[in-house]
């Protein structure tokens, strides 16, 4: 897992500076003066490759957060725990995967693609209880720093984001039964966007069988916002309440603020919107991820001090309203 992430680096950082090159950039630092900047060994200094991305994806890209997903977990696995980091991020790694092909070819044509030449390997897990059981398992062996980590990276991105194949990439595997002929590959990948009506009718339908699956009931194992703060109070040393939930999902961005016009557009790993009531229900995993970063005094003053950011200023002779917010 360390080795592949460490390669995978490194291509990443040939084929960015083969793009700025090609583009005219420049690929060495430079100080404020726009001097060239040398490493202590005297040769000049190249941009790493967090400031590579930076140049060549925008902020929300899929492909730069993957990327910089795995800078950061590099800095955090320890050599006995790359097998059971691995089983958590199997997706993540084909995307790194992927996306490095997909973005070559894009850059530099048809021509210099790796598909030919090598055969990518896909991680798959069985849709069984043991299956499941055994992630769980896993899980459960890896050190807690490591998962913190892992909860505030998704934290920190886009609604959304984390559901881009390009950043974790997951696929349906369903039996063909057909009569093969000898031109007939084992595995076949058909994009969603090339499926009929009816096709991505029978796709959603799968969706909805494992969605019933794994949720028999909406709500299940989740807390309304008294709920929340009682837990959360109960683990705190200092004063938590609506108030101060309010707050918190505002300063970590769990939910859309009230009247958005996607209200379900949430962090699903923290909090879910309930159409039939129109309300939002939190998960076990924002208990937790509000009584660690509570916990931490700066932190908690932060987000009770937060604001929301001044956009505009309206005229001195125009009246101000301030909207009115649900609780939680």
């Amino acid at each position: 897992m360390e080795a592949f992430i460490v390669h995978m680096n490194l291509g990443w950082t040939k084929l960015l500076q083969a793009r700025t090159e090609e583009s005219g950039g420049d690929l060495i630092v430079r100080d404020e003066r726009g001097w060239r900047k040398r490493h202590p060994e005297g040769g000049y200094l190249y941009k790493p490759l967090r400031e590579l991305l930076a140049e060549q994806f925008v902020d929300t890209d899929p492909r730069r957060n993957n990327i910089v997903f795995f800078l950061g977990l590099r800095n955090h696995i320890e050599h006995r725990h790359e097998a059971k980091v691995a089983a958590l991020v199997a997706g993540r790694t084909q995307a790194l995967l992927i996306n490095y092909e997909q973005t070559l070819v894009e850059w530099f044509g048809h021509d210099e693609a790796l598909g030919s030449e090598l055969r990518f390997p896909l991680f798959v897990s069985a849709i069984t209880q043991d299956a499941v059981e055994a992630v769980k398992r896993v899980r459960a062996q890896v050190p807690r720093a490591i998962l913190d980590w892992l909860q505030d990276f998704d934290a920190s991105l886009e609604p959304g984001l984390s559901a881009d194949q390009r950043f974790d990439f997951r696929i349906y595997l369903i039996p063909y039964t057909g009569p093969k002929s000898e031109a007939d590959a084992s595995m076949s990948f058909i994009r969603e966007d090339d499926l009929t009506d009816a096709q991505r009718a029978a796709i959603e339908q799968v969706r909805t069988i494992i969605r019933e699956k794994r949720v028999p009931v909406e709500d299940l194992n989740r807390f309304k916002v008294g709920e929340v703060v009682e837990q959360v109070a109960a683990r705190l040393e200092v004063p938590f309440n609506s108030y101060m939930h309010t707050q918190a999902w505002k300063y970590f961005a769990a939910r859309p603020p009230t009247g958005a016009p996607d209200p379900a557009a949430t962090k699903p790993q923290f909090c879910v919107y309930n159409s039939t009531f129109e309300q939002y229900t939190y998960t076990p995993a924002w208990v937790e991820y509000l009584v660690r970063h509570l916990t931490d005094p700066a932190e908690y003053s932060l987000v009770r001090a937060w604001r929301p950011p001044v956009t505009s200023s309206p005229s001195a002779d125009a009246p101000v309203s301030t909207p009115a917010q649900t609780p939680g």
